[in-house]
């Protein structure tokens, strides 16, 4: 990382990232960054080819960024930025050439706002010379709060900033709903159709230019930054009474890394509220796998019960699935995703309920097995629903560094108060909360055909191209998977699963007694 001064602005080159821009002292954006995402919404590897340092004089300078978009080390597309500070303006040229045939969604400038402007009042400009006014959001929003854009106005401290967008229609979204703490103004408005396959040799250009101007007089147009410490809500410790279930998500690596002997999730033996935990599994019904991994989550918990949530659009199947699951073991809760839209839609939720109503005391959950984006964006499904919701939080949906891990922490407590308010007073079961997505909820290609009956080689998540973190068993993974259990233990928070049971995606035995002994006391 870089520090780069020029005149009043401030800001570090990461990669080829421009992060943490300030003018004046006073901070202003997270980031502007050049972005590619392929057909299924992965996010490119950008690897510097050479940047120019700043030069100019004074309160002027430029500075040059080359750099090349990958996947698995492959190059798609090589881009430029030209970056040009006069004074208080602030300018970004960025043109991107496809190096080789290539299907994206989007390619083009991104613009990161701090989610500190929540509350803050905005102009949105549109290219027909319109203006609207709209608000960065408070509470998450569903939807793109800004949409038909060429420029946005808006004030943060001492600072008033003019940013005018050109080369493609850009528009906002709260990309909280990921856990990134960011909002986020893009091109290509997601009502395009997408993919679009191009050409080697295709062109794309774009630039933005932000303007600051300061305001240090009493009373001045600048907004005073909002007080947003009731999101973070209370202390977990004090809020939280009973705390929530501990769980684990069934492993899903090769049958042949198994531990010799697998106590639950190796949990120590002197904290017996956690010796037989209890494990989520994700079953695939039609899939001729499904027996094989229901006995493999079997033994993942060590004697515990199962929180089963089965996939399928079928709600007949999922009815004969039901009751064979609770014929074969104890089972603490089911629930049903669609497997293209990852919710639970009207029809599987009058299975569940059917199949609650005959089973007396079967506890049934409802929701998304994707991020909290589907569930805010479905909401108005789960309106006659009167049992517990659920939804999934990983950290790196657009974004891998560990800047981004580090700051979904906060963002998820945002999440989890959210979703508090959606859910109403209904409980609410959290996860698996997992460093890496363990499948590509967005993705326009077909999930790959499973034809084996066995989970010799894994299943699921361990042939999801980039769902296993390096870092997964680091001390920094401990430390992050502690934080998020005490960030997301907010009031109505019923269970949390954290990772895998074992294996490249499992939880350290060491956190786990962490966590195990904190739940003792609390």
């Amino acid at each position: 990382m870089t520090a780069v001064s020029i005149g009043a602005w401030r800001f570090t080159l990461r990669g080829a990232e421009l992060a943490d821009l300030a003018y004046d002292g006073e901070p202003v954006l997270r980031s502007i960054r050049f972005v590619t995402r392929d057909h299924d919404w992965r996010t490119a590897d950008d690897v510097v080819l050479a940047r120019t340092p700043p030069s100019g004089p004074g309160s002027s300078g430029r500075l040059r960024i080359e750099a090349s978009a990958r996947y698995d080390g492959a190059e798609v597309l090589r881009y430029v930025l030209e970056v040009t500070v006069d004074g208080p303006t602030l300018q970004v040229d960025a043109v991107g050439t496809t190096t080789t045939p290539f299907r994206r969604n989007r390619i083009g400038l991104v613009v990161l706002h701090p989610p500190t402007l929540a509350g803050v009042p905005v102009t949105a400009r549109h290219p027909s010379g319109t203006a609207t006014s709209a608000v960065f959001p408070t509470w998450i929003a569903p939807h793109q709060p800004a949409a038909d854009l060429s420029g946005l106005d808006w004030s943060t401290g001492r600072v008033a900033l003019t940013l005018d967008l050109a080369g493609d229609v850009f528009e906002a979204e709260d990309q909280r709903n990921w856990t990134d703490a960011s909002f986020k103004t893009y091109s290509t408005p997601l009502s395009e159709p997408f993919p679009v396959a191009l050409d080697a040799g295709s062109v794309v250009h774009q630039s933005l230019t932000l303007h600051a101007t300061t305001d240090d007089r009493p009373g001045g147009t600048a907004s005073p930054a909002p007080d947003l410490t009731f999101l973070d809500g209370p202390a977990a410790s004090a809020a939280v009474a009973p705390p929530p279930t501990l769980q684990l998500l069934a492993a899903s690596a090769p049958a042949a890394a198994r531990p010799a002997d697998v106590r639950p999730a190796a949990v120590p033996l002197d904290v017996p509220v956690l010796v037989e935990p209890v494990v989520l599994v994700e079953p695939f019904l039609g899939d001729p796998n499904v027996g094989a991994v229901l006995a493999s989550a079997r033994r993942d918990a060590g004697g515990g019960p199962l929180d089963v949530r089965f996939v399928t659009d079928d709600p007949d199947r999922l009815r004969a699935a039901i009751d064979d699951v609770l014929d074969s073991g104890a089972v603490v809760r089911i629930g049903a995703f669609d497997p293209t839209s990852h919710v639970t839609t009207s029809a599987l939720q009058q299975a569940l309920r059917d199949a609650a109503a005959a089973a007396g005391d079967l506890e049934v959950v409802a929701g998304t097995r994707a991020h909290f984006t589907e569930l805010n964006r479905t909401v108005d499904l789960f309106r006659d629903w009167d049992g517990p919701l659920t939804f999934s939080v990983t950290p790196q949906m657009h974004d891998r560094s560990p800047e981004q891990v580090t700051e979904s922490i906060r963002m998820q407590r945002w999440v989890v108060m959210s979703a508090s308010r959606l859910a109403a007073g209904r409980a609410l079961h959290v996860g698996p909360v997992t460093l890496r997505p363990r499948f590509n909820a967005v993705a326009t290609s077909a999930r790959p055909v499973v034809t084996d009956a066995g989970i010799e080689a894994g299943y699921g998540p361990q042939f999801v191209p980039d769902a296993t973190d390096p870092q997964q068993h680091s001390a920094a993974a401990r430390a992050w998977f502690r934080a998020s259990w005490d960030a997301l233990r907010a009031p109505g928070v019923a269970s949390i699963t954290l990772a895998e049971a074992w294996g490249p995606r499992g939880l350290s035995v060491d956190l786990w007694r962490t966590l195990s002994d904190g739940r003792r006391r609390s």
